[in-house]
């Protein structure tokens, strides 16, 4: 543990210290201890070491951290509490990243900062590859440690408004004596997370062209409440409010959902984006921020050019995956140093529209099997899934949730694990509706021939409904329903592709359901927009070829009954072997 760290626990379980104000009260002794203030009492030392701090203006973060010490609100018991706890010997040469790191690892006090490590912070502030004479500000608390590991080389501003973050980084910078100047005049104000948060302030904004670089990690996944921007996701309304504000580059960490989602803000945020051009995106490998996140996030980079084009780099795809935190983040900085050679691919603005301006990487920068995948496509007759059947995503309403009734709508819903080698088998979840929703329930229900795609979590799962999964509502017993994950796709008469087997057996195939899934995105859990598979390219089989199709299909299903037969007949066999070891008849067996 580090000295900071632990002098925090000592202060906040031994003294009565609140854990907001621990760690910077350890961190000030510390401080002081290592500058070789020696007082005897804690307050007189903590003011002493208010005297060596130099703001250069208000609203740098050190004039709140002197006169935090200057007036610091302690009892006598907790002030004799730090004298007592301070260790005897403090040494001169503290390594401050480390107890930065100590700080950020710490679930105490992680809610200072998005938790990305000061050494995975520093990996990406060098994959930006920002010249060392070109000036920089990072915005909110999430960029402090992007902001910590640029400042090794050239001076930065930190811009925050969060009273722990602001006080720790000023101290922090000051002790190391990096050239780091932590700004209390965040352009947004985010903290906290009430009515008067997500407020552009025009006096605390980087005055245009103030800076050659501006970097932000916003607060993730928050959507703007009031006015005419009510509804957007705030990451995508601070990008509109800071992005042209710099001389050369914005640069913001993103979740995936911003990049893919279709909904109509969303996509007219990203043509804005592609039209003004200059945009680069680039995936980040998961864990970035922290050992437990599974929140998948992308750095966008808008330059200040004259280029109408859109370059995609895929920095997500690793060799391995740990599931240690602390070898995960080696991995990561490792990464993270190769991605300027990463594999991209530049997307002219045509392209990018036809893809309802969906910016994730993986839509563009994909695999060589996928690449042989779409060479092969290229030289047959191909057709568009959406040109050749409907693609549906019915929303049930919601379920009885109080106590049944004779009048409710009783349903099978299928879910993504109901779809068993290609088939659609009786799905075993119930679910009640109201009776006023009868209609609503008929809207959703599948029909014979339907094939379903899971589009949410296991992506690219395909199953063609047959009897088996509807012989229950044929006799008039409870219908079927799908769940919010799958999608319905039902093949349109008279199409290119004529047989809705054949369509689940293409769709099916290990190489569909990996492109399928390179389609997918999400901020936690992989999602497949339903564009994307509108989208989707087939091949179309001749005549000759759909009937082989069909013949193999058929093969199949019978060498599968013949399998089900015999793993039948082998547990009978088991079964009997097992009793007579025993001595016992079926009938004891089962008691």
């Amino acid at each position: 543990m580090s000295l900071v760290v632990k002098l925090a626990h000592s202060l906040s379980t031994q003294t009565g210290v609140r854990s907001i104000e621990s760690m910077p009260i350890a961190l000030a002794a510390m401080i002081a201890a290592a500058k070789g203030i020696e007082v005897s009492n804690p307050a007189d030392m903590l003011s002493a070491l208010a005297q060596t701090l130099q703001p250069t203006n208000e609203a740098d973060a050190l004039t709140r951290v002197r006169d935090w010490l200057e007036d610091i609100n302690l009892s006598t018991a907790q002030l004799r509490g730090v004298q007592s706890l301070l260790p005897v010997n403090v040494p001169a040469a503290i390594d401050w990243t480390v107890e930065l790191e100590a700080l950020v690892d710490d679930a105490r006090y992680r809610e200072s900062f998005i938790p990305i490590s000061p050494r995975v912070g520093t990996a990406i502030g060098v994959s930006l590859n920002i010249p060392a004479d070109e000036t920089v500000a990072c915005l909110f608390a999430g960029s402090a440690t992007i902001a910590w590991g640029l400042a090794t080389i050239r001076p930065v501003t930190l811009h925050v408004t969060n009273w722990q973050t602001e006080i720790i980084m000023a101290m922090l910078a000051y002790a190391d004596g990096r050239p780091l100047q932590v700004d209390r005049r965040n352009p947004i104000e985010t903290i906290p997370f009430d009515d008067g948060a997500f407020t552009f302030d025009e006096s605390h904004s980087p005055r245009r062209g103030a800076y050659d670089h501006l970097i932000a990690v916003p607060p993730l996944s928050y959507r703007m409440k009031d006015g005419p921007a009510a509804g957007m996701l705030f990451e995508a309304w601070q990008v509109e409010q800071l992005a042209y504000r710099a001389r050369k580059s914005f640069v913001a960490v993103v979740a995936d959902g911003l990049l893919f989602r279709e909904s109509r803000n969303e996509v007219a945020f990203r043509e804005q984006l592609c039209t003004r051009g200059g945009l680069t995106v680039a995936s980040l490998p998961p864990g970035i921020f922290g050992r437990a996140s599974g929140v998948q996030v992308n750095l966008l980079k808008i330059d200040q050019t004259d280029r109408h084009d859109a370059t995609f780099i895929d920095g997500r795809s690793m060799e391995r995956i740990s599931r240690s935190g602390r070898e995960q983040e080696d991995l990561i900085v490792k990464h993270l140093e190769s991605l300027p050679s990463a594999p991209s691919r530049t997307i002219g603005t045509q392209e990018l529209a036809g893809a309802n301006y969906t910016l994730l990487p993986n839509r563009y920068v994909v695999s060589d099997e996928l690449v042989r995948m779409d060479e092969a496509l290229s030289a047959r007759h191909t057709v568009r899934l959406g040109d050749i059947a409907k693609i549906l995503r019915p929303r049930a309403p919601q379920p009885v949730r109080g106590d049944p009734s004779e009048d409710d709508v009783i349903g099978l819903e299928i879910a993504v694990s109901d779809i068993v080698d290609g088939k659609v088998v009786v799905p075993s979840k119930e679910a009640r509706f109201p009776a006023s929703e009868r209609l609503s329930v008929g809207k959703v229900r599948v029909e014979m021939d339907d094939i379903l795609v899971s589009v949410k979590g296991n992506v690219g799962a395909v199953g063609i409904v047959g009897m088996g999964a509807i012989l229950d509502e044929l006799m008039d017993t409870p219908q079927i329903v799908v769940s919010q994950s799958l999608a319905i796709i039902r093949l349109e008469r008279g199409s290119a592709i004529r047989e809705p087997r054949v369509l689940a057996g293409i769709l099916s195939s290990p190489q569909m359901r990996a492109k399928l899934q390179a389609l997918a995105g999400g901020t936690t859990v992989p999602s497949l927009p339903i564009g994307a598979l509108q989208d989707l390219t087939l091949p179309v089989p001749d005549a000759e070829e759909a009937s082989e199709i069909e013949g193999q299909l058929t093969e199949f299903d019978t060498m599968r009954e013949d399998i089900d037969a015999r793993i039948g007949n082998l547990r009978i066999m088991q079964d009997a072997l097992w009793r007579k070891f025993w001595n016992t008849s079926p009938e004891q067996q089962d008691a």
